[in-house]
């Protein structure tokens, strides 16, 4: 799985880039069954010289109809390299559908047995117990009547004001809570979009993959396409537009699409190693709270963040809803904190508010660099704690664990007396690493390494000890 797992990029959805060793365009080799796990992949081997291009006038054969099990190679395939193929049972008939190149299918079509674990599922839900209707009217010899469960979830759909549909909490959540699971249903190869460079038959060819998913799931990832213009309007978003919002993502997860956009978002998110996208609360929510998940890195200059909000995910501004200015309604891009955001009261007004987080952000930035520049001098304990202070002012709780690890590892090069410091950091990233990318994450390890083993650790007085043999040097 490491080929596969280290080119995932973080987004709604992630980008599978197959290592490009593997993409030549050899000749295709003879498909090999799946013998280890006993389903033996179906397979309809391409015969290039049946390719057909989306490119040319010859249509599909229309009877080339896929298996509703396992894996089917078809032979629609565009510059005799992208291909669609499908596995229609997956995941107990939710499928899904690859358009890639054949050495990469085969790679990927042996990884079935993960795809099944990924499924869509709601983590956080909790279980109900309730009397079947009639049993607290029947008679003695009906007492024995097993109690019914039902399945609450903690969240419900709701209208966002500016966003359209999204996830509204119902009860609270704490930090740390898994709360959502979904499973990938369309991946698509990376340079499929550089390749095939007219757009209209890259639509078409999207399309036609897309036709290939069961009915169920096909109508789940339709709900994507509609995008809030205006307050009383609506667009239609192509597949493209779907899968090339930056960052890159090009596998889909329909399930997750009703998590609207923040710059501050309360929920994180990761790709683990089934492909399955699980989403983790990353700070208290209270009853009534709208659920987040931030499209583009929080880190970003709002100007930056609100050009992209602009572009690929429209929201009407309230004060001019026909404007076609960049408008990002989350209270990060709108300043309007004057009640209560993250826990934290901004009574200010808010041009005040937006220009405080501007500043905020800017020497958040600024101090980061210094943080993760090996070769600068040691930063004091002041800048260090000042820094972490910033990333919550700004409700920066879905992405503590680079902070985290940044002041664990400066701690620990200044050693002696700050050891305890970076002890108490490293065990802090340790956990919001487990929360924003998994518990086998590398950043987890990483920081169990340091937290175990302070002064054994390469950073132990490194900045100390490398400009002390500078000074000395000269």
């Amino acid at each position: 799985m490491a080929w596969l797992t280290r080119a995932l990029l973080l987004g709604l959805s992630a980008q599978l880039a197959i290592a490009k060793a593997s993409n030549e365009d050899a000749p295709q080799p003879d498909p090999v069954p799946n013998a280890k796990d006993g389903k033996n992949l179906v397979y309809e081997q391409i015969d290039k010289s049946q390719v057909v291009y989306t490119s040319n006038t010859t249509s599909p054969d229309p009877n080339s109809i896929p298996p509703t099990s396992g894996w089917w190679a078809s032979n629609i395939c565009a510059q005799k390299t992208y291909c669609i193929y499908t596995n229609l049972g997956l995941g107990n008939g939710r499928g899904i559908v690859l358009l890639t190149k054949h050495a990469d299918f085969q790679k990927i079509a042996r990884l079935d047995q993960h795809l099944e674990k990924a499924e869509d599922r709601i983590e956080a839900a909790t279980t109900r117990t309730t009397t079947p209707e009639g049993a607290e009217t029947a008679g003695k010899e009906d007492r024995q009547i097993p109690k019914q469960e039902a399945e609450e979830k903690p969240f419900s759909e709701s209208y966002i004001l500016s966003k359209g549909h999204g996830l509204i909490a119902t009860i609270s959540l704490r930090r740390g809570k898994p709360l959502m699971s979904a499973a990938p249903v369309l991946l698509v190869h990376e340079d499929f979009f550089a390749d095939i460079w007219r757009k209209s038959e890259r639509n078409k060819f999207l399309e036609k993959a897309v036709s290939f998913l069961p009915p169920a799931t096909r109508e789940a990832f339709d709900r994507q396409r509609t995008t809030l213009l205006s307050s009383n309007g609506t667009k239609e978003r192509t597949i493209e537009q779907i899968l090339l919002a930056p960052p890159p993502h090009y596998i889909n997860y329909p399930s997750m699409f009703l998590f609207t956009h923040s710059c501050r978002p309360n929920i994180a998110f990761h790709i683990d190693g089934n492909l399955a996208l699980r989403t983790t609360v990353a700070r208290k929510v209270a009853p009534g709270e709208e659920l987040t998940i931030a499209y583009i890195d929080p880190l970003l200059p709002r100007k930056e963040r609100q050009e992209w909000v602009g572009r690929f995910r429209p929201c009407p501004s309230p004060s001019s809803p026909e404007s076609s200015s960049p408008y990002c309604p989350c209270p990060a891009c709108t300043g309007h904190t004057s009640s209560k955001l993250h826990g934290h009261p901004h009574p200010s007004s808010p041009t005040d508010e937006l220009s405080k987080s501007d500043v905020r952000l800017f020497e958040l930035n600024r101090i980061r660099s210094q943080l993760r520049n090996h070769d600068s001098p040691p930063v004091p304990p002041e800048t260090i704690e000042y820094f972490l202070k910033l990333h919550l002012e700004e409700g920066l709780e879905s992405k503590m664990a680079e902070a985290y690890e940044l002041a664990a590892i400066n701690y620990n090069y200044l050693g002696q007396e700050d050891d305890k410091k970076a002890k108490k950091y490293a065990e802090l990233a340790v956990q919001a690493a487990r929360i924003e990318h998994g518990r086998d994450a590398n950043e987890v390890v990483a920081m169990r390494i340091l937290a175990g083993d302070v002064r054994g650790h390469w950073s132990w007085e490194y900045k100390l000890r490398f400009r002390g043999k500078k000074v000395r040097g000269g």
